[in-house]
């Protein structure tokens, strides 16, 4: 039986937090994609697979130390989709200032393994994203 997407989405974290990035990546496939928008980040770009994610994670070398994604919720947007808020935490490489930015996702699944990440500045953003993917036609 296929797993809900918050349960997929919660092991990705834990991995991230117990294993590092490889641990996290295990969940991602070559076809994965991770979209950070201009809104998202002051770095947008679109990320494919584990080398597209491990390059993501290598973003914040020189910039950030102490990388940490804090799980703050999962909302179960369809059987195949979540909703999540989560807050990005560091220290700035240079100053030593906590930075914290919290971030809506909207993460599809398929099976055990995460398709698609959609970064969002913001909940209304990312619940328009969620909208619109239930007004389009399925194929497959």
């Amino acid at each position: 039986m296929t797993e809900p997407p918050a349960a997929v989405v919660r092991r990705f974290f834990e991995r991230y937090e117990q294993a590092g990035v490889d641990g996290a990546l295990e969940l991602v496939t070559p076809e994965t994609v991770l979209v950070v928008p201009p809104e998202a980040s002051a770095e947008p770009d679109t990320y494919q697979g584990p080398d597209g994610g491990r390059r993501y994670f290598a973003g914040f070398e020189g910039a950030l130390d102490d990388v940490r994604f804090e799980l703050l919720e999962i909302e179960e947007a369809s059987p195949d989709m979540a909703l999540v808020e989560m807050r990005l935490i560091g220290r700035g490489a240079a100053t030593g200032i906590e930075v914290t930015q919290t971030t809506f996702l909207v993460i599809t699944v398929r099976g055990e393994t995460i398709q698609r990440i959609v970064a969002h500045a913001d909940r209304e953003a990312a619940s328009r994203e969620i909208e619109r993917s239930r007004s389009e036609p399925r194929i497959g």
